[in-house]
């Protein structure tokens, strides 16, 4: 059917601004009034994601209102699911735009957040609660994406137009990472073999200096979803921190878990020392870090205090709670033992759950009580690697910046 021209000029290439979601909305709904053809409506929308360029969605407004977009002509049901709009498919329902092949949702995000997202299509209704993760999408219309572990996983990334900027890719590192391969080492509690990804920085000499260490846990994590060896790449370049060697140890399967006195043991006495036999590493407590996000944050906190002997430092990104308690008994065992209190970098989603942002005050507070050296942070996002790269950079520079590592020079 014709649709009169006069109401075509709302979605004309000619207009000084690129037309809203609200103008395409109103657009399609009449046309579709008009017993317009499929054809013509899709013709329509693909106009109007042309205009948006290589990135046509998700949709900001100035208000912080964003719209996320998916075409699809055989979904049924389409929900997003991410970092502060939440992991709930039933909660974050699309709306099929009338007579389109076009499903919408608009929620309303801080101005500065950084998150990950992910379409869920055609979850049944009587397994909303069942792991979504078998159903993520990343999202066609946005070319920012993200590799997520446990389970593996592509997510769409978006950084709202306040959120602070990344580190520059690596087209800006005059080196590519360097690695000094992917080792296996078996665990002799579980019979189970972790991988570990060693990093070593640029200009790594080991014949004239000793270099400190990171160790990370869920290491395939700060690997793929932080590109964390082109973050070290650039601060070194920029002469922000120290050279380091990062160990990425892989978490164990299921079938391998530990206690946590049995993963503290097996990384103090079985993978510190490997590492430190075959690499140019600094013997100091103070120069080994253990670091972690989520659960391996609390983890990696757990087997500092457990074996100040080995580790100085913790980076702990988005801790899980209750830990308080634990570590005040820790601390306390410590001091009577003749250890100090370890460095501790510790962070926390801005938009995370209130419960766990208290939980992670409160843990701080109890590190400080301790004697701890606390670097505190709350990071613009929710609880995911979209947030905690964009933290890493401060991490890193609170336990490797330069000043503080003149000794190993």
């Amino acid at each position: 059917m014709h649709v009169p021209p006069s109401e075509e000029v709302l979605m004309s290439g000619s207009a000084l601004f690129r037309p809203t979601f609200t103008d395409l909305r109103a657009e399609v709904e009449r046309r579709a009034a008009h017993d317009a053809s499929p054809a013509d409506i899709a013709a329509l929308i693909d106009k109007f994601l042309a205009a948006g360029g290589d990135t046509p969605a998700p949709l900001i407004e100035y208000d912080g209102a964003v719209t996320w977009l998916f075409r699809s002509s055989t979904a049924q049901s389409v929900s997003v699911v991410g970092d502060v709009i939440g992991y709930r498919p039933e909660m974050t329902r699309m709306t099929r735009l009338q007579g389109s092949d076009l499903f919408y949702w608009t929620a309303y995000l801080p101005l500065d957040a950084h998150i990950a997202y992910a379409f869920v299509v055609d979850v049944p209704e009587n397994g909303l609660h069942m792991r979504w993760n078998d159903a993520c999408l990343p999202d066609p219309l946005n070319a920012q994406r993200m590799i997520m572990t446990d389970p593996l996983r592509v997510m769409s990334v978006l950084d709202m137009p306040g959120a602070s900027s990344l580190l520059a890719s690596c087209d800006t590192c005059a080196e590519i990472p360097v690695f000094a391969g992917v080792h296996v080492l078996q665990n002799a509690a579980t019979g189970g073999w972790q991988r570990l990804w060693v990093y070593l920085p640029p200009g790594y000499d080991p014949d004239t200096r000793r270099y400190p260490t990171l160790y990370l846990l869920d290491g395939e994590a700060y690997l793929l979803s932080a590109g964390l060896p082109l973050i070290l790449d650039q601060l070194i370049e920029d002469h922000e921190i120290t050279p380091v060697i990062v160990v990425m140890i892989e978490s164990p399967s299921r079938a391998h878990r530990l206690t946590s006195a049995g993963w503290a043991r097996f990384i103090a006495d079985d993978v510190v020392p490997w590492i430190d036999e075959r690499y140019a590493t600094s013997g100091d407590p103070v120069d080994r870090v253990i670091g972690g996000a989520d659960a391996q944050a609390t983890r990696a906190l757990t087997i500092a205090l457990q074996r100040a002997d080995v580790f100085g430092g913790v980076v702990a990104q988005s801790p899980q709670m209750p830990l308080a308690p634990r570590i005040a008994t820790l601390l306390k065992r410590n001091r009577a033992r003749g250890y100090g209190a370890p460095r501790c970098y510790v962070d926390v989603g801005r938009y995370d759950e209130p419960a766990a942002i208290e939980a992670t005050q409160a843990l701080c507070a109890t590190l400080v009580s301790g004697g701890a050296a606390v670097s505190y942070q709350d990071v613009a996002g929710g609880r995911s690697f979209a947030a905690w790269r964009a933290a890493l950079p401060d991490a890193l520079r609170f336990h490797f910046g330069m000043s503080a590592f003149a000794h190993l020079e």
